[in-house]
């Protein structure tokens, strides 16, 4: 009996996964997708075209309450497993791409951090208005 790959080794509640359903988790994370992309990905893969959602749906909602993997969703797992396992993985062979993010959603999230900070800092100089106002000794605790 062969020892597993540190990648392929299980922990705990994990061996009670089936094989199949393990192969189609191992992939997801390789890929970095989720599962019903993973059966998306294998859907076209196997047929040559992209698949209908609601008949892929149907085949994912077996996998997900009864274990059922297609064969086709097997195939595309066994294949980029064993691309991992050569050291030839490349998720955009597969159509999967990193998301990046625009210059313009860069821009709102530093404006949004701004509003933030400068919203916490006038926040931060009302409280010590109101402690000297008031005449309070400690503001933040402990107070000692």
């Amino acid at each position: 009996m062969t020892t597993p790959s540190a990648e392929d080794r299980r922990y705990f509640d994990e061996k009670k996964i089936p094989t199949d359903v393990w192969s189609v988790l191992r992939v997801s994370s390789l890929l970095s997708v989720g599962e019903f992309k993973i059966f998306e990905l294998a859907y076209e893969d196997w047929y040559g075209e992209a698949g209908d959602e609601m008949m892929i749906e149907k085949h994912f909602t077996g996998y997900m309450f009864n274990d059922l993997v297609p064969p086709w969703v097997r195939h595309f797992c066994k294949k980029v497993m064993k691309r991992d396992q050569e050291g030839e993985l490349d998720p955009g062979e597969f159509g999967v791409v990193e998301p990046t993010g625009s210059q313009e959603q860069f821009n709102k999230g530093l404006e949004a951090i701004m509003w933030i900070l400068g919203a916490l800092i006038i926040l931060f100089v009302m409280g010590e208005s109101a402690a000297q106002v008031l005449k309070l000794q400690c503001m933040l605790p402990p107070c000692y």
